[in-house]
């Protein structure tokens, strides 16, 4: 029987049932690392008690959904390199069976796969995942190909490859903002936060959503780089309904106090454009989410973001 299922076999029986034991928990610790050219990994961890007294450390793994072609395939070489230590004693090497899943900014409530350690269990106990440095080059043809240094550090699965925007949004044309427009912003618990404007504008007789977004000084490093995939669940609604979601293609600008005038990237709304549609106002919306979550041995940090 393979060993994951054989340690679920054994975890069955504690209280909460199977399915509580096979999804994280709020107690989950986190590794990040990212790839030097953009995009990274990120790996999701704790431990669990089986019924024969030992322990399971129990997670998953993702890799950005938007990375260089160099960089293809290398996320998985690493996690089957990652070790993972309890109070300084390694528990275990190679992560490679646990389950791969779409990158999350929570990973509470992830489902996760699990693996048996000669650890006995003991409450309160922390895994910590290392990753090993690395540097990938990648040549084809005779050529050589750009060296790319991978570490543990920034935003992991959540990092992007160089502001990576589909191609016909990138070469569309830019309007400037007029005085018009409508302005949101929402915080970090931990510093920093993002601002957003946008407004409604015809364009070849269609409707299309308009707008900038903006970093805000005093994010950390749990937070640099989450600005678009905050965008990606935001909306915008108008009358009572939505009319557009997911933002994350919008152009990125300096903060600034007033941005009109600045030139901004337009989402076609596929809908025709209607002269009373100028004379309602918007309203933006970012959502209300935990943004960053992970228990270390000095304790667990929480970071929301909200309006």
């Amino acid at each position: 029987m393979p060993q994951i299922a054989i340690t679920f076999a054994l975890i069955l029986g504690l209280v909460g049932g199977a399915e509580a034991q096979t999804a994280l928990s709020e107690r989950v610790s986190l590794a990040h690392g990212t790839f030097s050219n953009g995009g990274g990994l990120t790996i999701a961890t704790e431990l669990r008690p089986t019924t024969d007294g030992r322990t399971a450390l129990c997670g998953v793994w993702s890799e950005s959904e938007s990375q260089s072609s160099y960089t293809k395939g290398a996320a998985r070489e690493i996690v089957r390199l990652a070790t993972v230590y309890v109070d300084g004693q390694r528990i275990a090497q190679n992560l490679g069976d646990l389950p791969q899943i779409a990158p999350r900014l929570d990973y509470a409530g992830a489902p996760a796969g699990c693996i048996l350690t000669t650890l006995t269990w003991q409450t309160g106990r922390v895994p910590e995942v290392f990753m090993p440095r690395k540097q990938i080059s990648r040549s084809s043809g005779g050529g050589s190909g750009p060296q790319i240094d991978f570490a543990q550090t920034g935003t992991g699965a959540m990092s992007t490859a160089l502001e990576v925007i589909p191609l016909l949004v990138r070469n569309s044309r830019t309007l400037p903002l007029s005085s018009a427009s409508q302005v949101i912003e929402g915080r970090y618990s931990s510093g920093g936060g993002l601002r957003l404007a946008a407004e409604l504008r015809p364009i070849n007789g269609r409707a299309h959503l308009c707008g900038v977004w903006s970093d805000l000084p005093g994010q950390d490093a749990q937070t640099e780089g989450l600005g678009r995939e905050i965008l990606r669940r935001s909306h915008v609604m108008q009358s009572g309904q939505e009319i557009a979601r997911d933002l994350g293609n919008l152009r990125r600008v300096s903060a600034r106090g007033d941005y009109t005038g600045a030139e901004a990237s337009c989402l076609d709304l596929k809908q025709p454009w209607r002269a009373e549609q100028a004379e309602v106002p918007l309203t933006l919306h970012l959502p209300d989410t935990v943004v960053y979550r992970s228990t270390t041995p000095k304790g667990q940090t929480v970071i929301r973001f909200g309006a």
